[in-house]
């Protein structure tokens, strides 16, 4: 495998490489991507004390007015002068940011409040002594800039919370009378409660669902127990599924002995197999140091070339083309269930899923296939919506059919996200605003209005925040009286409200963004406009102030969702159908090129948008392409052949099964080897005592390896496994019991001898088990010691949960985040406080 080819995959898969630019390309500043990507790498968020940073964040008063007043071509040269005034300003030290639109930035990695005040001020001086000439006009402009500087971490301790502080420290001074700084340490709350009021918005609660998340804390103390469990939060279309999730994830990010990872359903690319397996791959892998090139490297040539199916870009696809089409699919799903293993190196495992409903029935059934193998502990927390999405044909929908079939093997638990109720609604309104003052009967009408449905009461106070209706009086929120008829009857005349108040680009690009689906990279809306990315982040404020969309910066690039699934169709049934066509048949074009570099997985997403653009030619082609990968790589009516009861794929024993004249000797080779390992334990090496029980115990395997050419012994569920044959252990139970035990003591899941064992190896390997104290046996102890040794007829496989101490401090972990002793019921209230 190529190196570059497979980092370049998955650092870019879903975005546009050609935008993934740290430079604004009008002004020639470092642009929003490089800030986010500096304060996620280059600032130590855990020692601001001693190394503070400083952010001055600056807005272009009257642009607008200068746009309108001299033209576009004029209002860049502005945006060009202010770029230059702040990079002289700025020096060698500090870095000047185009941030969106007019705004800009410098930020000031090694600054406390004092010296960013300082830059501030000669920020000002010079642009009040300086014109920007107009050549064509024969003039000069006169422009002044407001400016907000926020610290840390005497005014916020994240990237997130500094930008926020400045934000809010240039609303005032804006609302001030612009043309002067402000400094957000000395800003009153009480004179900025719209800027306040909009970032207690950002706050997750999750009132009036104790019930649920006391099925969350049951199934989590299970969890601590390494017993898997598979979750699924039910609701109806604005529920708070998502946020439901979140809520749970946050809690338990501080867990370290987890891994964790978190998805969604695309509708897209609903029955494409594989594909939601292979987007958690994509993000396990990018979180192991090495981006999990190491694990794929150590897959065979054959392995690679299954998983090549799935990601092309991990090995060629040839290899395993002559295979015939049943083996073949077998090796794909076995490759799959082994890698995930490798991936979070067996530590307990916690995937969130959200849109469960979107997921391909292959990545249901690899799910189920982990879980019942009890080789990695694994919760699936995940969301679905309660009505059963449309199936071609009449068929079943695939998650109902799939948890009738095998929720009682894994012990699946389905739960309802239910209505809000008033004093629900009155803790989610008090968790926001603390202690908020309600006007009479306003807690009743609004669960009479929303039927308690959270999406629309969260909308609804978003509407109050930016109307101006919810302030700070002293230190008190409040709710001003409404007056009749203004709050609205639906959801959708919420949303479409907020979709009418853009200007037309903004507009334009939503309505593309929601063509897309429900996320898109900033790189993908982008590359697949001919719009600058300035310009794109100008309306994605716009959207995001709206609370139409929010946004998140991931590896270099910033990924846009719209704030739930039914606000996203809503945008998109606003679209005028012959608009959609044309935006499908842009979108599809766009995303061709991307399929053509390997950027975009499958052909699925490209018949979905031909489908409905008016290229049918395109559709069906496309709809072949995925239809015959589908056939390639799986089949419903085979899985279940090789799935239930197997042997795990990565410690399915070698070598052919033995005959009956060597299964006979198996009960000497274990009494041999354990006489061997207890001698190695009570007497000095070289003494006669271990010198003959190793000489016996290699005697005893080499008559089994005489007729097989590799001898393999592993436990499975507690029972003892010899190439590949579970052996009836009732005649030999002591012998069989006790060498259990040993495998255990060794943190050791299987051995394998192979003919040709010298007697010397023999003795190191089993003077090893001998004097080795479990407690030093870490994660890859008997790979290293292989290694370090030169044993080359013995491999050892050992247990993938590490050691006693990772379990334990796990344990310890999920005790301390769901609470050792609490009821389910206090838990809940824990998580819901949190």
């Amino acid at each position: 495998m190529a190196q570059k080819n497979y980092l370049y995959y998955l650092e870019h898969i879903g975005k546009d490489p050609s935008r993934l630019i740290f430079e604004d390309e009008l002004t020639g500043l470092y642009n929003r991507r490089f800030l986010f990507n500096y304060f996620q790498h280059d600032i130590k968020w855990d020692s601001l004390e001693a190394n503070p940073v400083s952010l001055i964040m600056v807005d272009l008063d009257h642009f607008k007015n200068i746009n309108d007043t001299y033209g576009h071509d004029v209002g860049d040269q502005a945006l060009v002068w202010v770029a230059n005034l702040l990079r002289e300003v700025a020096g060698k030290d500090n870095l000047p940011i185009r941030y969106a639109g007019d705004e800009f930035m410098i930020l000031l990695p090694r600054a406390d409040k004092e010296q960013a005040m300082g830059l501030g001020e000669d920020l000002i001086r010079k642009v009040h002594e300086r014109r920007m000439p107009l050549e064509e006009a024969n003039e000069e402009l006169a422009m002044t800039l407001s400016i907000g500087i926020a610290s840390a971490p005497s005014d916020a301790k994240s990237d997130k919370a500094l930008v926020q502080q400045a934000d809010t420290a240039l609303y005032y001074a804006k609302k001030a009378g612009r043309d002067r700084l402000a400094n957000a340490g000395a800003v009153a709350p009480e004179d900025v409660f719209v800027k306040t009021a909009y970032y207690q918005l950002e706050k997750i609660n999750i009132a009036g669902r104790k019930k649920q998340l006391a099925a969350v804390a049951e199934a989590l103390k299970d969890f601590s127990r390494h017993q898997s469990q598979f979750l699924i939060a039910y609701g109806a279309a604005g529920m708070g599924k998502s946020m439901f999730l979140e809520a749970v994830k946050r809690q338990l990010s501080r867990a370290r002995s987890l891994v964790q990872a978190k998805v969604s359903g695309t509708p897209q690319e609903l029955f494409r197999p594989y594909y939601l397996i292979g987007n958690i791959l994509v993000n396990l892998l990018r979180e192991r140091e090495d981006k999990g090139e190491g694990i794929v490297e150590s897959l065979s040539g054959e392995e690679k070339a299954y998983l090549s199916r799935i990601l092309p870009q991990v090995g060629e696809a040839d290899s395993a083309g002559k295979k015939e089409e049943k083996e073949r699919r077998k090796g794909i799903f076995d490759t799959l269930v082994k890698l995930i293993g490798l991936a979070v190196g067996s530590k307990p495992t916690i995937l969130f899923i959200d849109d469960l409903h979107f997921a391909d029935e292959a990545t249901l059934l690899v799910l189920r296939q982990i879980i019942v193998q009890k080789e990695i502990p694994l919760f699936v927390c995940s969301s679905a919506i309660e009505a059963p999405q449309e199936h071609p044909q009449g068929e079943e929908d695939i998650l109902e059919r799939f948890c009738k079939t095998y929720g009682e093997e894994i012990n699946l638990r389905r739960f309802r996200l239910t209505p809000l109720a008033e004093p629900d609604i009155v803790s989610h309104l008090q968790a926001i605003f603390p202690k908020v003052g309600l006007p009479k009967g306003f807690s009743s009408e609004l669960e009479r209005l929303t039927q308690g449905n959270p999406l629309f009461i969260s909308e609804i106070v978003r509407k109050l925040v930016l109307d101006g209706k919810i302030a700070l009086s002293g230190q008190q929120w409040v709710i001003h009286p409404l007056e009749e008829g203004y709050l609205p009857r639906s959801l959708e005349d919420i949303v479409r409200d907020k979709i009418s108040a853009l200007d037309e680009e903004s507009r334009r690009l939503l309505d593309q963004a929601s063509v897309f689906g429900d996320q898109i990279s900033l790189s993908a809306l982008t590359g697949s406009s001919n719009i600058s990315e300035a310009k794109i982040l100008e309306f994605i404020d716009k959207a995001v102030s709206q609370g139409l969309i929010s946004t998140d910066f991931e590896i270099n690039d910033e990924t846009i969702r719209f704030l739930s699934r039914r606000v996203s169709d809503i945008a998109y049934g606003v679209i005028d159908e012959d608009v959609k066509q044309a935006l499908h048949e842009r979108v599809g074009n766009y995303q061709e090129s991307l399929y053509e570099k390997d950027l975009l997985p499958s052909a699925a997403t490209l018949a979905y948008h031909f489908r409905r653009s008016a290229n049918e030619e395109k559709a069906r082609s496309y709809e072949e392409i995925q239809a015959a990968q589908n056939d390639a790589v799986f089949n419903f009516e085979e899985v279940r052949y090789y799935t239930t009861g197997r042997i795990p794929t990565e410690a399915r024993p070698k070598g052919e099964p033995l005959d009956a004249e060597s299964i006979v000797k198996i009960p000497d080779v274990f009494r041999k080897l354990l006489l061997a390992v207890r001698n190695s334990t009570l007497y000095p090496p070289g003494s006669r005592a271990i010198t003959v029980t190793n000489q016996q115990a290699h005697e005893a395997l080499n008559t089994v390896l005489e007729k097989n050419e590799i001898l393999t012994v592993f436990q499975i569920e507690r029972n003892l496994v010899v190439n590949g044959q579970r052996i009836d252990t009732a005649e030999f139970k002591v012998f069989a019991e006790a060498f259990l035990k040993f495998l255990d003591r060794a943190e050791l899941k299987g051995i394998s001898f192979a003919r040709g064992l010298e007697e010397q190896e023999l003795s190191t390997v089993l003077r090893a088990f001998g004097t080795t104290k479990k407690e030093v046996i870490d994660e890859d102890f008997w790979s290293r010691f292989i290694k370090e040794n030169t044993i080359t007829h013995i491999e050892l496989t050992q247990v993938k949960y590490a050691v006693d101490a990772e379990r334990s401090r796990f344990a310890q972990e999920m005790a301390e985040e769901v609470g050792r002793d609490e009821r389910p019921e206090q838990i809940a209230t824990k998580l819901e406080a949190s």
